[in-house]
This record gives C-alpha cells, sequence and structure tokens, in this order.
C-alpha cells in the first residue's frame, strides 16, 4: 500500500489536452512563437517539443477536450492553424 502511495504522489502528469500553435524545423522560429505566446497568456504554460525533424509548441494543461476548445476558439485570431492534441498534461496545483 505505502508503495501504490509513494507512486501516486511522484506521479505529475495526467491524460489531458494541449493546443498545438506551431509545428516547423526550426528551433529559433519554435522559441519565438513560445515567448511571444508566454508574454501575450502568462498564466497559461507554453512546452517546446521535438520529435525528428520537427519542432512543436504546444499550450495549455486542459483536463478535458472541452476547456481546449474553449481556450482554441479564444486564441484562433492568432494562431490559425492551432488546433487540439491529445498529450500527458501536469496535474493542477492543490490549494
Amino acid at each position: 500500500m505505502n508503495r501504490h502511495i509513494a507512486l501516486g504522489n511522484a506521479r505529475q502528469s495526467m491524460a489531458g489536452y494541449r493546443v498545438q500553435i506551431f509545428f516547423g524545423g526550426q528551433r529559433t522560429d519554435a522559441n519565438q512563437i513560445k515567448s511571444e505566446f508566454s508574454r501575450m497568456y502568462p498564466l497559461i504554460n507554453a512546452y517546446i517539443s521535438y520529435q525528428q525533424p520537427n519542432f512543436k509548441v504546444r499550450v495549455g494543461d486542459f483536463k478535458t477536450r472541452l476547456e481546449a476548445m474553449k481556450f482554441l476558439k479564444q486564441i484562433h485570431p492568432l494562431y490559425t492553424t492551432a488546433f487540439i492534441v491529445k498529450d500527458d498534461v501536469r496535474l493542477p496545483d492543490l490549494p
């Protein structure tokens, strides 16, 4: 039982959704997009990942697809090619 509790406490992610706002081969472009996004939306986490040969910028830690869709509609005028993806997201902070 203690082992199960320790594994649960060590887990830092869960299945959820993110919005992908960039996909391309240049690291500098990915860093620039992430920086611009973070300035406009400081409360939303942004992540860069690399899957050879491309970089991806994904934003948000949404538990449901509905939450992700709501945010996608909000940012769509700026990121017209953005779309929702399933991803492991950070667990929310406990109050």
